[in-house]
């Protein structure tokens, strides 16, 4: 039987106590003390970036991984400068 791969556009389909056991998995690996404390959280990160495509495009953003559909200064609502020549 062929297994099924998850497509970067199917992210969204995961569930979340799926995402939350890899992150564990991850965790426990590393040897990271917690996966989450007061302002670290890998599970709320992770399991943001597989099903909120908005928070995934501002992430990928931050991160240079390149969208060319994705523009941060619309997102912010901010207004580009042109410049006459």
């Amino acid at each position: 039987m062929e297994k099924y791969l998850i497509h970067s556009n199917e992210l969204h389909l995961i569930p979340q106590e799926e995402i939350h056991k890899a992150v564990a998995k991850m965790v426990d690996y590393l040897g990271i003390a917690a996966g989450s404390t007061d302002n670290f959280d890998l599970y709320k990160v992770v399991e943001s970036y597989f099903t909120d495509l908005k928070t995934r495009e501002k992430i990928n953003h931050l991160l240079h991984v390149r969208d060319d559909d994705y523009d941060l200064d619309v997102e912010l609502g901010e207004k580009p400068e042109y410049k006459l020549h």
